[in-house]
């Protein structure tokens, strides 16, 4: 009662006829034009016709084609199987190719994500080959046919032959990118250039003008694809030569569709016969390269993005340094008036000045005395609030602007105290003067007019004695 079915494989012929002799003499035959071909495409490529039942013992089949291309075989993989069978091994390929276009498209929508995030090309190249390697699988395994059921089985093999076309150029473009620079040689980019285009070319003719001159398209398509394939080995030589850190990932993800594009190679020039899985290879190889690729492609994005944070502190660090003191870390002037100006709150300008630093560079030496200046320096930086700007102005003279909104979290008085109880180097006593001046800074002229009266108030300061602080509004400051 589990009829039996003949299953073989897909390949190119404009039409059919199968013969079913059976014991008795009598024959059953079926005619297959190439209209109804998709009729009896089943999931795999595979085309599945109905054996009769008959009370006789079935002898021999008889499958007689009309303008087979003969390219692998006039019948490849011919096989009875029952109906269960066949039926069961129908859902595990489902299973197969669904769960392979799922984690194609899963594939595609994350590293697009990424490319539109990073834009890094390599990513941008990948999203297209598993496209059209996820478009080459629904149309190589007869999924296209059940689902447009109306198309010639020989249009689907044409477009197969533009699909994988399109999968072997845009890995190979993956794969120069991704070891950016190792395919830079000039011969190498003509080579792989004319390379695809004779792939690219030969796909479109065949895919234009089959059945015309189609053993000598496709041997060219074949040899131009495995010429494509070949160029990979220069790249990767390159990759081992200059221990590119990615380079045994590499091996390791893309060995599987290696092998399998070099089996395939095989296949088209006549070296394998004809398997089911031997025609599916790519299908599990770029599985396990999915799977191990997204290590490759997540080492390398970790490399990448390692390498725009090192950029982007070294920018930062060179904006420091563009905007320091070196000596102290403060601001160094041209940085601190770019951020003074245009305050339009009301400031509070402390100029503040070591008293008888000569005589310290003089006693202890200019690099005691520079020590001297990093401890007033943190001093400084210590007391200073919120949204103030602390700045050495140049030799032994700082500044400190605050908001005047801030000023009692740092009194002229705090910071004198300050420095007079801070251990010095060598136990030195340390004392400062300060000038005080208040105002706007909404421009440069501003600047000026607050600078010379907190300068005045300064100089005030020196002449009462030092170690204190004076005001402009203490005393009438000459224009």
């Amino acid at each position: 009662g589990d009829q039996l079915v003949l299953r073989t494989a897909s390949v190119w012929q404009a039409a059919a006829r199968i013969h079913y002799r059976y014991a008795d003499g009598r024959e059953w035959v079926l005619d297959v034009p190439a209209a109804r071909t998709t009729q009896f495409l089943t999931i795999g490529a595979i085309l599945q016709y109905p054996v009769p039942s008959r009370e006789a013992a079935l002898r021999s089949i008889v499958i007689e084609t009309r303008d087979s291309a003969n390219l692998r075989g006039v019948v490849a993989g011919a096989r009875l199987m029952p109906t269960s069978d066949a039926n069961r091994l129908k859902m595990e390929l489902i299973a197969l190719y669904s769960a392979f276009l799922g984690m194609a498209l899963a594939l595609i929508v994350y590293n697009l994500s990424l490319w539109t995030a990073l834009r890094n090309r390599f990513q941008l190249y990948y999203s297209t080959m598993v496209a059209a390697l996820a478009a080459y699988t629904f149309s190589s395994s007869g999924l296209l046919a059940l689902a447009v059921p109306w198309i010639v089985n020989n249009d689907r093999l044409r477009l197969n032959y533009i699909l994988l076309t399109l999968t072997g150029l845009t890995a190979m473009r993956f794969i120069r990118d991704f070891f950016e620079g190792l395919s830079s040689s000039l011969v190498l980019r003509q080579t792989i250039r004319w390379v695809g285009i004779a792939a690219l070319g030969s796909a479109l003719a065949f895919a234009l003008f089959a059945p015309v001159m189609i053993t000598a398209i496709d041997l060219i398509y074949t040899t131009a694809m495995t010429a494509l394939l070949l160029t990979v080995a220069p790249i990767l030589v390159n990759a081992g030569k200059r221990r590119n850190p990615y380079f045994w990932l590499f091996i390791l993800a893309w060995s599987t569709p290696l092998v399998s594009s070099v089996l395939r190679a095989a296949n088209g020039f006549g070296l394998l016969s004809y398997s089911f899985w031997l025609d599916n290879c790519n299908l599990i190889a770029f599985a396990i390269e999915a799977l191990l690729s997204s290590l490759m492609v997540t080492s390398r994005l970790r490399a990448l993005s390692n390498e725009r944070d090192d950029a982007r502190e070294g920018e930062q660090l060179a904006r420091r340094l563009a905007n320091t003191d070196p000596l102290t870390g403060l601001l160094n002037r041209r940085a601190f008036l770019d951020l003074a100006i245009g305050r339009r709150a009301r400031q509070r300008l402390l100029l503040i000045d070591v008293d008888h630093f000569k005589l310290v560079n003089d006693r202890l030496g200019h690099e005691a005395g520079d020590r001297v200046l990093c401890e007033l320096a943190d001093l400084i930086q210590q007391c200073r609030p919120p949204r103030s700007l602390a700045v050495r102005l140049g030799g032994e003279e700082f500044a400190l602007l605050v908001p005047y909104a801030q000023i009692a979290k740092c009194t002229p008085d705090s910071l004198l105290e300050a420095v007079r109880n801070h251990q010095m180097p060598q136990d030195m006593q340390l004392t400062i003067s300060i000038g005080i001046a208040e105002g706007q800074i909404s421009n440069e002229e501003d600047w000026k007019r607050l600078y010379r009266l907190a300068d005045g108030a300064l100089y005030r300061a020196k002449a009462d004695g030092r170690d204190r602080a004076c005001r402009a509004t203490d005393f009438r400051v000459v224009a």
